[in-house]
């Protein structure tokens, strides 16, 4: 296995690379408490700094450099040999967070009308000829990203593309009233723009193509808080190539259907697989228990997957996931549909009666 590090600031990693989201990442998901953690510790370091050298008669360039620097984690790319394109592994929430913090800052710059406004946009996206790119590349998802970059009004903004464009929307409000709070005039505005861009650091860690699915245990094994359908979505989604994935929309079909059933309940698409698996396989109340927590590890093992036969086998990963999960997640999102209508009659025939 060949893991290549490398020591980035945000200046030098949004510069000449478009990142993926791959296939093994979850949406954005990140809720105001990682937001604001977030913005809590850089704020921390970057007031205690700027109390000591705000006043010094040099250009902030130099000034800039007596900051400490402050560590943002590590993020985890690997390279399609297929297209090309380098895909995020590992630390798109951080990273997504992080362009909606840049583009609050361009809108502060703008506001201020800051000579910092065009490094700070071009930290956003890059131009090719007439086309602009941004670096953190929501495909799905850039009408959103757009109406940030814009300025448009909050509810002029289109999160029509599901639960990463709505909880976009809803950090980067987090993020305004936070930096407008803390960046309350134009200096310190234009000290932490170059704070932020030049003394927060990540690092990078690129992996080969071969290494990702075990790259991506390891991740979830030593602590990140994936729920069961992401951790099982890596394994499926892991085993089919990648230029497959987009050819047959694999990727759009999963989180569309765990966007309509996870309407019904928070994480309802877990109470699917569960029931999926009881349904087909088990015949008494103690052979269902199994599926109850770890449901996304049994059906890699023992008789599930000798029904199943999802592991290590692309070609019937891309036809469980073009036929039966199609199916059976618009039947179960037609039962919910009406469990809820049944529900609904229910209470109002008591309240009546």
């Amino acid at each position: 296995m060949d893991v290549q590090p490398d020591n980035q600031n945000i200046d030098r990693l949004f510069s000449n690379t478009n990142y993926f989201i791959d296939f093994y990442q979850r949406q954005y998901k990140w809720t105001s408490e990682p937001v604001e953690r977030l913005l809590d510790d850089v704020f921390y370091r970057f007031n205690e700094q700027y109390k000591i050298y705000k006043d010094l008669d040099i250009p902030l360039e130099q000034t800039i450099n007596k900051y400490s620097w402050y560590y943002l984690n590590t993020f985890v790319t690997n390279k399609s040999e297929v297209n090309g394109k380098l895909y995020i592994v590992d630390g798109q929430q951080r990273l997504t967070t992080i362009t909606l913090i840049l583009i609050n800052l361009l809108q502060k710059a703008r506001k201020e009308n800051s000579e910092l406004q065009d490094w700070v946009q071009a930290k956003i996206v890059g131009q090719s000829g007439f086309k602009k790119n941004f670096w953190m590349n929501h495909e799905m998802h850039l009408e959103t990203m757009k109406g940030l970059l814009d300025g448009k009004p909050f509810d002029k903004v289109d999160v029509s593309s599901g639960i990463t464009a709505k909880n976009m929307l809803e950090n980067y409000k987090i993020i305004e009233r936070f930096l407008s709070k803390e960046l309350d005039n134009k200096h310190k505005l234009e000290s932490f723009i170059f704070y932020f861009l030049h003394r927060l650091v990540l690092i990078k860690l690129h992996v080969e193509q071969t290494d990702v699915p075990m790259v991506f245990e390891v991740i979830n094994d030593r602590g990140v808080k994936l729920k069961p359908y992401e951790i099982l979505k890596g394994k499926l989604l892991g085993q089919v190539d990648k230029e497959e994935l987009e050819v047959l929309s694999l990727n759009v079909i999963w989180d569309n259907a765990v966007d309509i059933i996870n309407e019904h309940g928070e994480d309802e698409i877990d109470e699917f697989f569960i029931y999926f698996l009881r349904g087909k396989l088990a015949n008494t109340i103690g052979e269902s228990r199994k599926y109850d927590k770890n449901y996304h590890k049994a059906i890699f093992q023992g008789e599930t997957n000798d029904y199943l036969n999802l592991l290590h086998n692309s070609k019937r990963v891309k036809e469980f996931l073009t036929k039966e999960f199609k199916y059976y997640t618009n039947l179960y999102k037609k039962y919910c549909i009406i469990a809820q209508h049944l529900k609904k009659n229910i209470a109002t025939y008591f309240l009546i009666t």
